[in-house]
C-alpha cells in the first residue's frame, strides 16, 4: 500500500450487555484495547491513530499509552453513538493533516483478537476507490420469529472490523444517517466495497461467554499449546536471562532476524540480540558449560559488533563438544517495541534451524511489561528455557 495511512479505534462504547467496562477487562496482562492498539501501532506506515475514548476516561487512556508513539497516537473524546465517535477520529485526523484521500482504518477495540495476518488482508484488498470490509458467511439458519418462516441466507454475511475506506468518503457516508458500521454507510453512499475473508476468532467482545473464548484465543496466539511429548533418557534444563538498553543509530537485531522499520536497536559489545544471548546462556548452562560471557568475554575485541547467530552456533558446536545436543527451547521476550507476533513464527523457524531443530520444537512468546520499568521503554528483556540430551 503506497497511499497514506491512517487509524480509527473505537472504544467509547459504554458496554451495556456486558455489566461491566469490558475494554477494561485484563486479557493476559493487558486490558481489551490495548490489543488492537498494540497490533495497529506496529504497522510501520501507519501515520495517524485517533484512539476515540469516552469524554470522561480521556485521563485513564491515557495514562495507558505506550510512551514511544508520540503524536502519533490521538487521544479523542466519544459520541453518543459509534458513527458520532467515528465522526470525531476522523475529524481528528484531519486536523492532524490527514487528507480526504487518506485511507483509513476503522476497528472496534472490543475486537481485540484481531490478527496481523487478517489486517494485511484488509490493507492489501485496498484499491484506487471503494472500502474494504473483513466478513464471513451465515452458517446458522435464520428465523423471523414474527412471520413464522426461515430467511433465505444465500448471499448473507456478518461483517467484521477493520473496515477501511477513504477519509472524505468515510466522513460523507456517515454524516448522512445513522449506520452500525462503515461498511453499510459507504454502501448507502454509492460507494464500492471488497468483501475479505474474515476470522472467526475476530470476535466481538459483547456477552460474557466471549470472553474465555477470546482469552484461549489470544493465550493460544502468544503460548502455542503443544501435545506431551516423552523427552529423551538424561535430559538436562537451564534457564537463560538477558536484558539490553536501547540505543539510536544502531539496527535492531533480535530473535536472529532483523528490524529494519525499528528506529533503535540494542547497546552491547555484539549486536545486541538480547534474545539469542538468552538461549545461549540456557544451553550452556543445561550442558554446565558456563554462561556468554565465558565463552565470549566483553573485553574480547574478537566479538564486538559480532552477529549474536555466529555466537549461538558456535555454542551449539561448543556443548556438542561436550557431548549435549539441543532437543527444546522456550523463549519469551518482554518489549514495548517491537510487537513480537508479527514475526513469532519466523523467529521460531530461525531458531530451529540455527539449533538444528524442528519448529515444533521451538516456541517463541512475546508479552509486554504495560509500560512499567526497563522493558517498558528503557529496553527489553528475553527470558529462555532449553533442554539439552547426551548425544547417542
Amino acid at each position: 500500500m503506497t497511499q497514506q495511512l491512517a487509524a480509527v479505534l473505537v472504544a467509547a462504547g459504554r458496554s451495556q450487555r456486558m455489566g461491566t467496562d469490558k475494554l477494561w477487562i485484563d486479557l493476559h496482562g493487558r486490558p481489551v484495547w490495548r490489543w488492537s492498539l498494540d497490533l495497529l501501532l506496529s504497522v510501520p506506515t501507519l501515520r495517524r491513530l485517533a484512539l476515540v475514548a469516552p469524554p470522561d476516561s480521556l485521563d485513564r487512556f491515557g495514562s495507558l499509552l505506550p510512551p514511544s508513539t508520540g503524536d502519533r497516537c490521538l487521544l479523542v473524546p466519544g459520541g453518543a453513538l459509534r458513527g458520532d465517535s467515528v465522526l470525531a477520529g476522523l475529524a481528528t485526523l484531519t486536523a492532524c493533516g490527514c487528507t480526504d484521500e487518506t485511507v483509513v482504518l476503522v476497528h472496534d477495540a472490543a475486537r481485540p483478537a484481531l490478527s496481523a495476518e487478517l489486517l494485511e488482508r484488509v490493507m492489501g484488498a485496498a484499491a484506487e476507490r471503494g472500502g474494504v470490509v473483513p466478513a464471513l458467511a451465515v452458517s446458522d439458519t435464520l428465523l423471523r420469529i414474527d412471520e413464522r418462516r426461515a430467511v433465505d441466507r444465500e448471499g448473507l454475511i456478518t461483517a467484521q472490523t477493520p473496515q477501511l475506506g477513504r477519509l472524505g468518503d468515510l466522513r460523507g457516508a456517515l454524516s448522512a444517517g445513522r449506520f452500525t458500521d462503515e461498511a453499510s454507510a459507504l454502501l448507502a453512499a454509492g460507494v464500492e466495497v471488497r468483501v475479505v475473508a474474515g476470522d472467526p476468532a475476530n470476535r466481538k467482545l459483547t456477552e460474557p461467554e466471549d470472553e474465555a473464548v477470546l482469552r484461549a484465543v489470544l493465550r493460544a496466539r502468544s503460548m502455542p499449546m503443544l501435545g506431551p511429548r516423552l523427552l529423551p533418557a538424561g535430559v538436562r534444563t537451564a534457564s537463560g536471562f538477558d536484558a539490553h538498553r536501547f540505543e539510536a543509530g544502531r539496527p535492531l537485531h533480535l530473535g536472529g532476524i532483523d528490524w529494519p522499520r525499528e528506529p533503535r536497536g540494542l547497546a552491547g559489545h555484539s549486536d545486541g540480540d538480547a534474545a539469542l544471548h538468552a538461549v545461549i546462556d540456557a544451553l550452556l548452562g543445561a550442558a554446565k558449560a558456563g554462561d556468554v560471557g565465558t565463552l565470549f568475554p566483553a573485553d574480547d575485541a574478537a566479538w564486538r559488533d559480532a552477529d549474536s547467530r555466529g555466537l549461538l552456533s558456535r555454542a551449539v558446536e561448543r556443548i556438542r563438544e561436550l557431548g549435549w545436543r539441543p532437543v527444546s527451547l522456550d523463549l519469551t521476550i518482554v518489549a514495548h517495541r517491537p510487537l513480537i507476533d508479527p514475526r513469532r513464527t519466523e523467529m521460531g523457524g530461525t531458531l530451529a534451524g540455527l539449533l538444528g531443530l524442528s519448529a515444533e520444537a521451538v516456541s517463541v512468546k512475546g508479552t509486554t511489561s504495560d509500560g512499567l520499568g526497563f522493558a517498558g521503554e528503557e529496553g527489553l528483556a528475553a527470558f529462555a528455557v532449553a533442554s539439552v540430551a547426551p548425544i547417542e
